[in-house]
């Protein structure tokens, strides 16, 4: 009996079936080695998905799927995450193959953002955005660079917002408290300003001297109707989108 029948033959008995293909890079129709692939059932419960990861050649190979219908997802850290065109149906001794993922590689964009005295400015939060809101966040760090990674290509308005100011609401003095790591923008904290008084405590002089430390957008609009809008493209960092703060 040859090796292929008894392979049929396992498979019929244990309800399975092998499933098989190919992650390319969309642009260079090159393979993507190293991404991760999964089988996600739709007929069943999630546990039941399968993962395996393709070889230098972009190619994968699930040798016992279960019998049932699945999504089938790509994951590549420098990809956008990408299912496949249909759900696939593995019948029991029925091997789907060729199954081809093209995915396209995500987008950067980078830069400075200086204060308003022209040096740089750490601890500033970065936004991309499009039409459908805010879509990706980063801070400055001390050289007052950001860099947005894992971007969708496309057309993005950037901007640049200091920590939010300290201020006096009532009896209340506010200020910001660092974001949390799965937060974005900062916290704030709350304190009676009698209390401070009492106690000597630092209070921000910012908080009298009434400035407002507006959100900027690329190159330095207070406006976002003004501001230029930047095109990231699939694969290369977009450098040198710089901004700068003011002060009202």
């Amino acid at each position: 009996m040859t090796v292929l029948l008894w392979m049929f033959l396992f498979f019929m008995a244990q309800g399975a079936a092998p499933v098989s293909g190919q992650v390319t890079d969309a642009s260079t129709k090159t393979p993507v080695a190293e991404a991760r692939v999964l089988l996600a059932r739709t007929d069943g419960p999630l546990g039941d998905s399968i993962a395996a990861r393709t070889n230098e050649q972009g190619r994968f190979s699930m040798t016992h799927v279960p019998a049932g219908t699945y999504r089938v997802f790509a994951v590549d850290s420098d990809y956008l995450r990408k299912e496949h065109a249909s759900s696939i149906v593995v019948a029991a001794g029925k091997p789907v193959t060729n199954i081809a993922i093209a995915m396209t590689r995500t987008a950067v964009i980078a830069g400075r953002v200086m204060n308003e005295h022209g040096d740089p400015a750490p601890n500033v939060f970065v936004r991309a955005w499009t039409q459908m809101g805010q879509v990706a966040e980063a801070k400055t760090n001390d050289l007052g660079e950001y860099r947005l990674f894992g971007l969708e290509p496309g057309t993005y308005t950037i901007s640049a917002e200091r920590y939010l100011p300290p201020r006096i609401d009532g009896t209340f003095y506010l200020g910001p408290t660092p974001p949390c790591p799965d937060c974005q923008g900062e916290g704030e904290f709350r304190q009676q300003v009698a209390g401070l008084l009492k106690a000597g405590t630092y209070i921000d002089p910012r908080v009298i001297l009434g400035r407002s430390y507006p959100m900027v957008y690329f190159p330095a609009a207070t406006d976002r109707a003004a501001a230029t809008p930047v095109n990231a493209r699939p694969g290369v960092v977009t450098s040198g989108i710089d901004l700068r703060l003011v002060v009202k």
